[in-house]
């Protein structure tokens, strides 16, 4: 089986995860190109693997032979460079981190990339990477094989270990746009049903800043789902003890829970106290083996030409979620999504 030749654009925290996983295929992938700004991002691109480095994307997609290609820019600069990729003249397939657009409340450029794709006939695979992780999958596995019955209800808390910087907020996008966007995503995945209704309550209980960006670091939400069944989220900017992320589905006939990872599984009792160790300290070390996943189940469904693990629609009806997530926060009602496509 000939090696899909691939490029990526951005090389910053997740661009840089996603060159080391394309560099540590080689059977699978020729990897032919790396485009960034910083030098010193592309230098270690090429200690990497990658056979050329550019620092315009345009002049990489005309000089390059590229089948497929890994969108790893800043959040903001997605839609543009989907929209270039589908219109080129070349047919490539596009891997793009999520999500695809900040702008959430405004669609427009969003709904165009849609089309693109649908006209282009591409993989257009979105980052949503939880979908690959093993336990997250396991227990979707096991819902639908009816082990806990009908799912009523689902629970999701995600908490960051510490505030990301300001400036990086204003490039990927708040609270809602960028770090419940994957609790959205998750809450249908194990639900199989779009969310119809939100209400949320939040604010800044934990670093004043965030006011400068008309951001916030607590936020609760409540769903319910088109087939009447129900969510809660919890979201945090800073748990102190690592990052924590659970998930708890309760069905008819029984529950699923997906507790933290950690180090280790040792826990020491004596009679005063317990002990045990936290979460892992950040989403790239619990997350490290879906992103491998993620990325190979990209390669097979172009290669294979099979479907992707999380389409484009799957993206902006998440984005549909975080829009009427805003809205109740402004309104402090009910918020209710329209799903149609």
């Amino acid at each position: 089986m000939s090696k899909l030749k691939m490029g990526i654009i951005g090389l910053g925290r997740m661009g840089m995860e996603h060159a080391k996983h394309l560099a540590s295929m080689p059977g699978k992938v020729d990897a032919l190109c790396a485009c960034a700004l910083d030098d010193e991002q592309l230098a270690i691109a090429q200690e990497l693997g990658f056979k050329t480095t550019y620092k315009d994307y345009k002049k990489m997609l005309d000089q390059e032979d590229i089948e497929a290609i890994v969108v790893a820019s800043p959040t903001d600069l997605h839609p543009e460079m989907c929209e270039y990729i589908l219109k080129h003249p070349k047919k490539i397939h596009i891997f793009c981190e999520k999500p695809l657009d900040t702008n959430v409340e405004d669609e427009t450029a969003s709904l165009q990339v849609y089309h693109l794709v649908k006209e282009a006939g591409v993989k257009f695979q979105i980052g949503f990477n939880r979908r690959m992780d093993k336990q997250y999958r396991n227990a979707y596995e096991q819902i639908q094989a009816g082990n806990i019955g009908t799912p009523q209800i689902v629970k999701i808390t995600s908490r960051d270990p510490f505030v990301i910087p300001i400036d990086l907020i204003k490039r990927i996008g708040g609270l809602l746009v960028d770090f419940t966007m994957h609790d959205f995503d998750m809450a249908r995945y194990m639900m199989g049903s779009n969310i119809k209704e939100i209400y949320a309550k939040g604010g800044i209980l934990i670093e004043p800043e965030l006011a400068t960006v008309n951001d916030i670091d607590t936020l609760a939400l409540v769903l319910e789902f088109e087939n009447g069944t129900f969510g809660l989220i919890d979201n945090s900017r800073q748990a102190v003890y690592g990052y924590d992320v659970r998930v708890e589905v309760f069905g008819s006939e029984g529950m699923l829970k997906i507790e933290n990872v950690n180090d280790s599984t040792v826990e020491y009792y004596n009679k005063t106290n317990e002990s045990q160790k936290n979460p892992l300290p950040i989403f790239m070390d619990r997350y490290e083996g879906a992103y491998i996943s993620e990325m190979e189940r990209f390669i097979s469904s172009v290669v294979n030409d099979t479907p992707v693990v999380c389409s484009i629609e799957d993206v902006i009806l998440a984005q549909r979620a975080a829009a009427a997530g805003l809205e109740s926060l402004l309104t402090g009602k009910p918020v209710t999504i329209d799903n149609q496509l």
